[in-house]
């Protein structure tokens, strides 16, 4: 067997990192589990030597996931100068920002993730994301700079608006299926979603709906849901994505 140690410092990441890794490592006949020590989270893994490289490259491809879903996030948020209050407009803001050239991000975490069986994410935050950090300098600049605009909603909607347009495209169509009080997005052939960018694959409020839309970025949104659910989500569906959406009768 062959080991690794994988130590964060916040849980939320460590247990995203843990889940999403579980099913892959069990899959290639290894073992993984965690525990808290030392002010620490802590996940360790074991997997047959002849599965090493394989798994070595999934390991990276998650670690970078997790820094971009929760370092990235931290980091933004505490570099913002204005309040960030709990509106719909604020957390599409917030999250535009987030996802804003995450496929590049990702593959320079990737590319510097450079160890062998044990590895401290938040040193190599610290040490070897010199560069990225300073790249999301700029979009907390562009962010504190253009604060005035926060202060009126339509100027607000304006901005949030340009930065949707500056995202990637990360699903051609998304259907919207609403479910036992929940939404489901699925892709153009009905399947269910999955993409590191969603932190949910369930979804239960509209908040949280217009955030995965911002991460997914789809040309096409076509809505099946009943009447009383469709009056209540297109009002803050135009409002982002007016030139997008189709409702299935």
């Amino acid at each position: 067997m062959w080991e690794y140690s994988i130590t964060f410092e916040d849980e939320k990441s460590s247990e995203f990192f843990k889940k999403e890794l579980n099913k892959i490592i069990k899959k290639h006949n290894g073992i993984i589990t965690g525990l808290y020590s030392l002010n620490c989270y802590k996940i360790l893994i074991a997997v047959p030597i002849i599965e090493r490289f394989k798994i070595h490259n999934i390991i990276k491809e998650k670690i970078a996931e997790s820094i971009l879903l929760f370092f990235k996030k931290k980091f933004i948020l505490s570099g913002l100068d204005f309040e960030i209050n709990k509106t719909i407009e604020m957390s599409v803001f917030i999250k535009s920002l987030i996802v804003f050239d995450s496929d590049i991000d990702k593959e320079i975490i990737i590319e510097r993730l450079k160890f062998d069986n044990k590895l401290i994410v938040n040193s190599f935050l610290n040490f070897k994301l010199g560069f990225l950090k300073h790249k999301w300098k700029e979009l907390i600049s562009l962010a504190n700079d253009n604060a005035m605009y926060l202060l009126s909603r339509d100027s607000f909607l304006e901005l949030i608006k340009f930065l949707i347009s500056n995202l990637e495209n990360r699903q051609y169509v998304v259907n919207i299926f609403s479910k036992e009080n929940c939404y489901l997005l699925c892709d153009v052939e009905g399947n269910s979603i999955k993409d590191f960018l969603l932190e949910k694959n369930i979804i239960y409020d509209d908040s949280s709906l217009l955030t995965s839309l911002v991460a997914l970025n789809p040309q096409k949104i076509i809505i099946h849901c009943n009447s009383f659910i469709k009056d209540r989500l297109l009002k803050n569906l135009y409002e982002f994505f007016s030139n997008r959406i189709e409702i299935k009768k």
